[in-house]
């Protein structure tokens, strides 16, 4: 009967995978395209890595193939996912798969798929294996009911927000929030759980008619761009707040059936971004009915500086919540969020410039010398007036700029015109002008020192124009310039923290007394732990233990073995080490790190100090349960919640994340009901956080960034 089963697979259509009964139609009537008997996978059925039952296949990606298996020794469903046959031999296709499932395989959250496995094929195909889910994704539900109600979506999201801020904390920026990576699970009681999957790696998804743009060329995947941040878009370094502004994007197109921003191809979209703000929902869905302070929450999420958005997915949940209980989600008016009022098109003069040229041409057709000698006085000063403000505009225009943006103001300008009038060009469908004017401010870009800034939007520009004109091979090469720049600006980030280090420990042998070269020492740390987090969320794994390294050895010499930074470099490096599976180098540096921190002159006076301890014997209580060590696991995060409870009781972050670990661990022991009762607790103390719980000084001496380390305390 199995085997009849399996004969009898319906037809499917090429293009859209709509199934079919074999009733000898061979063209779907939907979109035309070949209607086939697909053929029975090899594996199905077979056994894989000694364990796994082949069941059936899932789904399959550009990248992989997603197989639904039995656990043979667990009698447990799983999901495989295997790196398709044909991109073995491809090193950024293994690494991105690899990365995925490391990235995965660190987090252990109710809100995140979890990774119970990784390995190798023969053939070299790698593999991981998660949670076999059970329910449908964002996207699905999007296409079927085009949008959700709030009182919906805030749960929906309030969760992700929960996934989201466990992520966060332990270093992982998803980069590819979509509704195609949101599973939506019905409980058995009705209530909706809520699963991110996909961590560090995007995949290419086929077009079914709904606006869904990726790039299309196989293991060079950086985003879906209708989800991208103006960051993500530009290039840039990205943290926490990069998935805040995707999160904004989710929220958006859930809640009106739209996107927020969508060009009509991959580059538009990408300019939109940067460039754009999203329109009011009154605009784009007025008859959602969403309250303006539901709105109000998702705007925040997507302004274009990160620095005016929430600075942490906790903020997100805590401002939805407050949004829906204000709200109330009764009685509300469609449009009840006022249309913004229109911005009128810039003069093509400032004002005040208008205003003295208005004034030349009303008197430069009398004679000077026929008017009266109130009006001479007048004309002598308004005359001086104008030569001191050229004088000024002058020097104005020469002016270099500041540190770290140098440029010529005049030929900020000329920049800007070109990128003008390349724009209004585009509209109008005159792409040789376009190219013409593009190129120009291209050359202009070049001058200047903005880490490539201008120089990428110019070239985002001058690829989209090279696509709509035809002229693919420039394109291509234009392409090929953006890839080139953004590397660039992470080797140059680490350059110069390489740089500060030898600098450092050149310090202590130029003169400088051994006490001055500490205290910079102390000061520059956290850059290099900032640097290293960027290249670890790049995957460049290697590069990161080799600046850590630096950063270790740099403040031995130094005769700071024993500083409190160097266990924040070692909690890193641990975690970078984790990420490259090399476990078995992993425990001697939590334990270095916790030692260090025990030792903290200040400990019992500095709940600073005291917080730092706490993580470090969370961190090593989590990896031990994670290796199935549960005896160390339970006498360390059973320290971290005793230390919680004498030092720091009042730490609601704290107590949640603690609860949360020790409660996976009893459910991995099969304690079901104490599992039940600190995930109960964790939540409780969740509900209790701060809106600012994680805001960082407004002096800015640490970076947004540093919130996703547990290295780092943004409280410092």
């Amino acid at each position: 009967m199995a085997d009849d089963k399996n004969t009898a697979v319906a037809r499917v259509c090429m293009t859209c995978n709509k199934e079919y009964p074999d009733d000898g139609v061979n063209t779907c009537p939907v979109d035309g395209g070949a209607i086939v008997t697909p053929q029975k996978d090899s594996l199905i059925g077979t056994l894989f890595a000694d364990k796994y039952q082949i069941i059936d296949v899932l789904g399959e990606g550009g990248m992989s193939i997603v197989y639904k298996a039995r656990h043979l020794y667990m009698d447990r469903i799983v999901a495989v996912k295997l790196l398709l046959e044909h991109l073995v031999s491809d090193k950024n296709a293994q690494k991105r798969f690899e990365h995925e499932s490391k990235a995965a395989s660190s987090l252990s959250h109710q809100n995140i798929v979890t990774v119970h496995d990784f390995g190798m094929t023969k053939k070299g195909q790698a593999y991981f294996v998660m949670d076999c889910l059970e329910g449908e994704t964002l996207m699905d539900v999007l296409d079927r009911d085009v949008r959700l109600a709030p009182a919906a979506a805030v749960n929906i999201f309030k969760q992700t927000c929960d996934g989201l801020e466990h992520a966060h904390k332990k270093g992982v920026v998803h980069r590819d929030l979509k509704p195609s990576n949101l599973v939506l699970i019905t409980q058995d009681d009705g209530s909706t759980l809520v699963k991110l999957v996909d961590f560090g790696i995007a995949k290419f998804m086929p077009v079914d008619g709904k606006p869904r743009q990726n790039i299309t060329q196989t293991g060079e995947i950086f985003g879906s761009p209708l989800y991208m941040s103006p960051e993500q878009c530009n290039g840039k370094s990205m943290d926490v707040r990069s998935d805040i502004y995707s999160l904004g994007c989710l929220m958006y197109e859930t809640l009106s059936g739209v996107p927020p921003l969508m060009g009509d191809t991959f580059v538009n979209t990408v300019i939109k971004h940067i460039n754009e703000a999203p329109p009011p929902f009154s605009a784009t869905a007025p008859e959602a009915q969403i309250p303006p302070q539901i709105e109000a929450c998702v705007m925040k999420c997507l302004s274009k500086n990160p620095d005016d958005r929430y600075q942490s997915s906790g903020d997100v949940r805590q401002s939805l919540l407050d949004a829906a209980l204000e709200a109330g989600f009764k009685g509300l008016r469609a449009g009840a969020v006022p249309e913004p009022s229109k911005i009128p098109k810039p003069d093509t003069a400032p004002s005040f410039l208008r205003k003295t040229f208005d004034r030349i041409k009303l008197t430069g057709g009398q004679r000077a010398e026929t008017m009266p000698r109130r009006d001479k006085n007048l004309l002598i000063v308004a005359g001086g007036f104008i030569v001191l403000m050229l004088g000024a505009l002058i020097t104005l225009a020469l002016w270099p700029g500041p540190e770290g943006d140098r440029g010529l103001n005049y030929l900020r300008i000329l920049w800007q015109f070109d990128m003008y009038k390349a724009q209004e060009a585009i509209k109008k469908q005159n792409y040789e002008e376009a190219r013409h004017d593009l190129l120009d401010a291209k050359g202009i870009a070049s001058s200047f020192e903005d880490r490539h800034k201008r120089m990428l939007d110019t070239l985002y520009l001058l690829a989209d124009t090279f696509g709509k004109s035809g002229m693919y091979a420039d394109q291509e090469a234009t392409n090929q310039q953006i890839d080139a720049l953004n590397t660039q600006q992470v080797q140059d980030e680490v350059k110069n923290c390489e740089q500060l280090l030898d600098s450092l420990k050149a310090s202590s042998l130029s003169g400088k007394t051994t006490e001055t070269s500490q205290l910079e020492a102390e000061a520059n740390g956290e850059s290099v732990i900032l640097c290293s987090r960027k290249l670890m969320a790049r995957s460049m794994f290697s590069e990161a233990e080799k600046l850590l390294t630096h950063a270790i050895t740099t403040f031995d010499h130094l005769k700071l073995a024993n500083h409190q930074r160097i266990s924040d470099f070692q909690m890193n490096l641990a975690e970078c080490l984790l990420l490259q599976q090399r476990l078995g180098e992993v425990r001697p540096l939590l334990l270095q790190a916790l030692n260090i921190r025990e030792k903290a002159p200040d400990l019992e006076q500095n709940p600073h100090s005291q917080k730092k301890l706490i993580k470090a014997y969370l961190k090593l209580g989590q990896f031990d349960r994670d290796q199935s060590n549960f005896k160390e696991s339970k006498k360390e995060l059973e320290k971290g919640i005793e230390l919680i409870t004498a030092k720091l009781p009042k730490d609601n972050e704290l107590q949640a994340e603690a609860y949360n670990g020790y409660g996976d661990l009893l459910r991995q022991t099969n304690d079901a009901a104490g599992a039940k009762q600190y995930f109960a607790k964790a939540e409780e103390a969740s509900k209790n956080l701060p809106k600012h719980a994680l805001k960082l000084r407004e002096s800015g001496a640490v970076h947004q960034s540093a919130a996703m380390t547990e290295g780092i305390d943004p409280d410092e």
